[in-house]
């Protein structure tokens, strides 16, 4: 049996491109999939994430492959001095789910928002990419529910 080679890293500047791409895929699978998709503006948004220091994009890499990502952000509240963390995308291509990529994922976003000062992070499953499934994974890496997302289109 041949064990696959995987690399967890943050990404860089020369990465943006690939991760531009893996976004591309998040929407096309999302709810989001509604709205149209601009490669240009994501690409400045991903590039400006990889190069501003209150966000960091984690990235794994199969074989010269991205297979899967995390965007985190660091952010305080607008009545308090409370640094806190959460994500914009949590994102594994469908053929490498089910495995430890999102935990780990998960685990480098966990790690870097506290190294950072963050003393809350928020995440969840809102994509409508098996939420469910994704929910029963949080629960247990020790998340709980507070909410719910609701929407209403076509107004």
């Amino acid at each position: 049996m041949t064990r696959l080679r995987r690399e967890y890293r943050v990404a860089e500047f020369a990465d943006a491109h690939a991760f531009t791409e893996l976004c591309e895929k998040f929407q096309a699978e999302s709810y989001q999939r509604f709205a149209d998709f601009d490669f240009v503006k994501m690409h400045h948004w991903v590039v400006a994430r990889i190069e501003n220091g209150d966000s960091e994009v984690f990235s794994c890499w199969q074989d010269g492959e991205l297979i899967g990502g995390l965007i985190g952000m660091l952010h305080y509240y607008p009545y308090s001095n409370t640094l806190v963390a959460g994500d914009y995308m949590w994102y594994v291509v469908p053929e490498h789910r089910g495995g430890m990529v999102g935990v780990r994922l998960m685990k480098m976003f966990e790690d870097w928002a506290l190294s950072c000062g963050a003393v809350h992070i928020s995440t969840g499953a809102t994509s409508g990419i098996h939420n469910e499934r994704g929910m029963r994974l949080l629960e247990r890496l020790g998340y709980r529910a507070v909410g719910t997302i609701m929407q209403k289109g076509g107004l």
